[in-house]
């Protein structure tokens, strides 16, 4: 089990072992900055990080990617829920990657996930010749789960150290517990992300409409403000069917609106501009989040 999650070979030479730790320096910290921790705190560059000092941050996904995930199809439970995954995924991983701790399971993790941006989000993408971003981040990530850490890494030193070798047949007496353990926080993970108030940035695009929740357990309210230059309506669709406007925002105006468990709350933008609101969800936030046709009832 030591050698399943600490497994570092040296490689040939030290300089090849240099240049592989500053590689894996770049692609973990880069990835746990600049892709995870900027979306957890809802920065768009990194020189927005005065954020944390003027604002607090509840440490969730930005809309905009929820959106995104929602539009893969990745909607149950809920688009956030995998989002907030994701986005924590990035920022662990690229940080277990840059130390050396975890590496091949890291990489493992972050193929898998760059696997679906790389491949699934774009409409006819090459494998092999395509040169988007995302697909050389994937197959570095192959590359990481394939070398391991390397003797420059946290993984090297614990599987080679006799003084640690005791400790960890003490933490890891079989793989049946080591499993368990995995599995357990796992579900920590998941609730953690799972519950807490949403907070989003929403962007409406002209003509369209935008609906939170639908078959929910729970009943959830949604603070807004309107935070751009056309009016926004909102309405709810009972889970029995049929639908009725709860209140129409101006340019400015803020609403709390309450929606019944198992109802879907519509946001509709029916002018020629983009809309943009301010929006804050309680109660039940394990809500499906999509855009879906404005002639559906």
């Amino acid at each position: 089990m030591k050698k399943l999650l600490f497994f570092a070979p040296a490689l040939p030479s030290r300089l090849m072992e240099a240049a592989w730790l500053l590689f894996r320096l770049h692609l973990g910290l880069s990835i746990a900055i600049g892709a995870g921790w900027s979306k957890l705190v809802n920065l768009t560059t990194t020189q927005e990080l005065a954020k944390l000092t003027t604002q607090g941050s509840a440490l969730g996904p930005p809309d905009w990617f929820v959106q995104q995930v929602a539009q893969l199809g990745f909607t149950q439970p809920s688009p956030y829920f995998w989002a907030a995954l994701a986005a924590w995924g990035e920022f662990a991983g690229g940080l277990l990657i840059a130390l050396g701790l975890l590496t091949r399971w890291s990489g493992v993790q972050l193929a898998i996930q760059f696997l679906v941006i790389a491949f699934l989000w774009y409409d006819a993408p090459e494998p092999l010749l395509g040169m988007y971003y995302q697909q050389l981040l994937f197959w570095a990530f192959v590359l990481v789960a394939a070398v391991g850490g390397g003797r420059y890494s946290l993984d090297y030193a614990l599987g080679h150290s006799a003084a640690v070798r005791p400790l960890l047949q003490r933490l890891l007496p079989s793989r049946r517990l080591t499993a368990a353990a995995a599995v357990c926080l796992t579900l920590v993970s998941a609730i953690a992300c799972w519950g807490g108030n949403l907070h989003s940035n929403l962007f409406i695009e002209p003509g369209k409409q935008f609906v939170l929740g639908g078959g929910q357990r729970g009943a959830f309210r949604v603070a807004a403000h309107n935070i751009g230059k056309v009016p926004v309506e909102f309405k709810e669709r009972p889970a029995g069917g049929g639908i009725f406007g709860k209140a129409t925002l101006a340019p400015g105006q803020k609403a709390t609106l309450k929606f019944m468990a198992g109802s879907t709350a519509v946001l509709l933008n029916p002018s020629g501009q983009q809309a943009n609101l301010d929006l804050t969800v309680t109660g039940d936030t394990n809500l499906r989040m999509d855009y879906e046709s404005t002639g559906k009832p």
